[in-house]
């Protein structure tokens, strides 16, 4: 098929535009991926090498259907246009040796309850916990904060200090932050131009661009080093700055590249025109925002909206559940295309939950959350363990795990004895427990040590379901998600070896089912960036979840939250394509609501128990007026009125 078959208008434009560089402005559902697609089919026939053809996006998910969709267009060597995200790109080149040798680092990622270990061993040093997870935020992007800071080497002496420190501790540790892989490869292509560890790129598109920080952005410049460069994102979908990614970002790219050719793409083919107008009158309450970005295509069909409040936690996933179970029935759409987004875990999976009652094929992809909880982290702590016993950064995590403080002081006197000796921190514990050395403070690590012995005894010559089982306690609820998912796996892959990797991939690197498959697909907001389905459900839209704003912070970067979370909210509503349903609770038990982090906007007793009081989130009433947005019911209303 031709490259310039079944596109027009300004997607055929950008798709035949022969300049460099290229800067597109694309709001939700224009169609920038056809341009994309069509883009690089046009310099595929015109005879680029498809090898040296880079297409950047921002998930593997998007990558994954990035190629089948070029693949359907049928342009010469498509197969072999590297579609990836900029976290893969970076993890192939540190494996060569050059690299490896060069960065004295391991590419061993952190999970997140390991990163809490790391926080705990240097929280003494730099202000508590909570300034290490922002130290390692900058660290990640850098030590660009902000979009005129250029991304490189840090430039006060804390900041110094914090690096020293934390490369001090990740290469003990033999472990890497997730993170830092774009900052890694970054500074070895700057200190060697002439390394052949990628290729040299003739052509260079990127997606979602307002979602790179600083280190990113300076990357795509190298890569794109003579190289017909290409941008696409959107200021108002920018949900990304607790990376340090900022909306400026992709606003001032045309300054920051001159000579650069930019086009916008408006009519929104995605949303019916009701949906259209809400989201613009919801960015239309940030006023350095682009003002009314959508048009809505002309005789297109509303869509169906509703806006509902439930009294309880379990009503609203019952009510939920049953709606869509109606809408599958009545509809001859396959679950993928149902979307239930939620901006906290406990609204989500227990919607999936009651779907599941139903004999729904429902599964949450809430894995950001999936090792929350000490259980759920302690049984891949022991598969990680159970498969190389001197991973030493498991190992810390074991220890660490159930107290508050990481046993950050006894772990402190095991490691310097181990480092002083020659030893891994298993075989110095091993010591201690056998008396042959004595070490103050360290009662509580032997103590885990023994226990994870014990744990492992219990574990020998098991694979597959029984693995699983014996990992995760099948009566907790806290486990779950983790549960669910290594079942998946083990199927497959019943080997301890294999049922770590892929787990640990699927965790930190997770692929989510299309639209057209059988799974009703339950997630967080952020996770939805690039979905799309029939009928998106919005649970859980409670002032304190929506947005959550640290009142701690100054009130500039207060503001700066809750802008981001406004575009969060506006990303969530453009993703449906024919039916809107935002749903809030009134009430959750205070306990719940404190651990879910969803400040109260007051408190009562019910049958002795103190409850939180919530309200619906305040983005709701900026969705403009009645109509097109419609009036909140009661959820016994709703289901009275349709019935079901």
């Amino acid at each position: 098929m031709a490259w310039q078959q079944g596109i027009a208008g300004v997607q055929l434009a950008i798709a035949a535009e022969p300049g460099t560089p290229v800067h597109v402005l694309a709001g939700p559902g224009t169609g920038k991926t056809l341009a994309m697609m069509h883009r690089i089919a046009r310099l595929l026939e015109e005879g680029v090498d498809p090898r040296q053809t880079l297409a950047v996006t921002f998930t593997r998910t998007a990558a994954r259907d990035l190629r089948e969709q070029l693949l359907g267009l049928g342009a010469p060597g498509a197969e072999q246009v590297n579609a990836t995200t900029l976290h893969s790109l970076c993890f192939s080149a540190l494996l060569a040796d050059e690299v490896f040798q060069a960065t004295n680092r391991r590419p061993r990622p952190l999970l997140s309850y390991e990163i809490d270990q790391l926080a705990n061993d240097l929280k003494n040093l730099f202000g508590g916990k909570r300034e290490v997870y922002k130290l390692v935020e900058a660290y990640e992007a850098a030590w660009a904060r902000l979009q005129h800071e250029e991304a490189g080497a840090p430039r006060d002496s804390r900041d110094l200090q914090f690096e020293a420190a934390l490369l001090d501790w990740l290469r003990y540790h033999r472990a890497m932050l997730i993170g830092e892989l774009v900052p890694l490869a970054l500074r070895f292509l700057q200190a060697n131009p002439h390394a052949a560890v990628l290729p040299v790129y003739r052509a260079v598109l990127v997606d979602e661009f307002q979602d790179l920080n600083k280190a990113d952005q300076a990357l795509i410049d190298v890569l794109a080093t003579g190289a017909n460069l290409t941008v696409v994102g959107d200021d108002n979908q920018s949900i990304y700055r607790f990376r340090h990614a900022n909306p400026e970002g992709i606003r001032v790219f045309p300054a920051q590249h001159p000579g650069t050719i930019s086009h916008a793409i408006e009519e929104c083919w995605r949303c019916p025109p009701n949906i259209v107008a809400m989201s613009n009158d919801l960015i239309a309450h940030d006023p350095v925002a682009r003002q009314a970005p959508l048009t809505a295509q002309p005789g297109r069909a509303a869509a169906s909206l509703y806006i509902i409040q439930h009294p309880t936690l379990g009503d609203e996933a019952d009510a939920l559940a049953a709606y869509i179970d109606q809408y599958l029935n009545r509809r001859n759409v396959p679950p993928g295309q149902v979307l239930v987004l939620s901006p906290r875990r406990i609204f989500g999976n227990g919607i999936r939950d009651a779907l599941i009652r139903r004999r729904r094929n429902a599964m949450s992809f809430f894995w950001e959350d999936a090792f929350a909880a000490d259980a759920a982290a302690e049984g891949f702590c022991l598969l990680t363990l159970l498969v190389r016993r001197d991973d030493r950064t498991a190992y810390r995590a074991w220890v660490g795990l159930g107290d508050t403080d990481g046993n950050r002081t006894g772990y402190a006197r095991v490691r310097a004895h181990a480092q002083e000796h020659g030893l891994e921190p298993f075989d110095v514990c091993e010591q201690l427990s056998a008396g042959q050395i004595n070490l103050r403070y360290t009662e509580k690590v032997v103590q885990r040590h023994n226990a994870l012995k014990a744990r492992l005894a219990t574990l020998a010559g098991l694979e597959g379901l029984p693995l699983v089982a014996a990992l995760w306690d099948t009566t907790d609820p806290e486990t779950l998600t983790i549960r669910l998912a290594a079942g998946t796996v083990a199927t497959d892959s019943p080997k301890p070896e294999e049922l770590q990797l892929r787990l640990a991939e699927l965790v930190t690197q997770p692929e989510l089912p299309d639209s057209a498959g059988d799974v009703i697909r339950i997630m967080s907001l952020h996770k939805a960036k690039g979905l799309t389905a029939e009928l998106v459900v919005i649970a859980g839209c409670v002032s304190g979840a929506l947005p959550t704003v640290d009142a701690k912070l100054p009130p500039a970067e207060q503001d700066l939250d809750w802008k981001e979370q406004r575009r969060l909210f506006y990303v969530a509503i453009t993703r449906a394509k024919d039916t809107l349903v935002l749903s809030s609770v009134t009430q959750l038990p205070l306990r719940v609501a404190l651990r879910a982090n969803i400040p109260p906007s007051g408190v009562f007793r019910k049958e002795g128990e103190p409850y939180a009081r919530l309200a619906a989130s305040p983005f709701i009433e900026e969705l403009g007026p009645m109509p097109p947005r419609p009036r909140a019911m009661r959820g016994s209303d709703w289901r009275a009125a349709l019935n079901f």
